[in-house]
């Protein structure tokens, strides 16, 4: 394997750097409905499926529990969304949007859309397929 001689020529760099851009473009995008970018997808998630566990919600955001925890307190108290116990397993959270999280929804439900039609003209039809699968594919390991 040829070694990288130059960090700004790295992977973890350029992804980085991609990360940064996507960051901001939902930033300023979220800006005027006061969400953050993890506030979005957790609000994207619940719109598409709402009253999610608690549980498949981490998994689906790839997130630890205390860290959504958090996450979600925030987000309870500023009126997006409300846990309730789930009545077929009392050990288990089911998270729900509030009529104000369900108000938002559709005002930002086509921000991934718009950022991949961006994103989409910057490619084939064939390379953008092959990115997407190469970006389902990379698996980080932790050392």
């Amino acid at each position: 394997m040829e070694e990288c001689g130059f960090p700004l020529d790295s992977v973890c760099f350029k992804l980085g750097k991609v990360y940064r851009n996507v960051q901001r473009y939902y930033e300023t995008n979220l800006q005027s409905f006061g969400l953050t970018p993890v506030q979005y997808f957790v609000i994207m998630n619940l719109y598409h499926h709402d009253g999610m566990k608690f549980k498949d919600l981490a998994n689906a955001l790839s997130i630890e529990g205390p860290t959504l925890t958090g996450l979600l307190d925030r987000m309870e108290r500023s009126g997006f969304l409300e846990r309730r116990g789930d009545p077929e397993d009392r050990r288990s959270v089911l998270v729900y949007l509030t009529d104000k999280g369900k108000l938002i929804g559709p005002k930002i439900h086509n921000l991934a859309g718009q950022l991949d039609e961006k994103l989409r003209t910057q490619f084939s039809n064939r390379d953008f397929e092959l990115f997407l699968n190469i970006l389902d594919r990379i698996e980080v390991p932790e050392k």
